[in-house]
């Protein structure tokens, strides 16, 4: 889903799925099926880890639910799209080695 929504919005498919891989482990839901939050920040959540704090409200004025893997996903990528990598810079020495196209 990362990729399909990434290519569709000509996004570097890769660097999203960097990412989501060292935010969430690529999870949106833990084992007892509730989303994942953030160990640093209980605030962040899902795939992405979207911080409640600053996108939750936007997130819903756009018509995303970050609460839902597709919502989760469709969000962060329309924030790539606007802000680049820059939301998620704090876990850039984890996916830094992907570079945008």
């Amino acid at each position: 889903m990362i990729r399909e929504t990434s290519e569709k919005n000509g996004i570097d498919d890769n660097l999203a799925v960097e990412i989501a891989r060292c935010e969430s482990g690529l999870r949106q839901y833990s084992d007892d099926g509730t989303v994942v939050r953030g160990r640093v920040n209980t605030k962040d959540v899902g795939v992405f880890q979207i911080n409640e704090d600053y996108h939750l409200r936007q997130s819903q004025e756009q018509g995303y639910d970050i609460y839902t893997t597709r919502g989760n996903i469709e969000y962060a990528i329309s924030l790539i799209k606007k802000s680049g990598s820059k939301p998620w810079s704090a876990s850039k020495p984890c996916w830094g080695q992907v570079a945008m196209k």
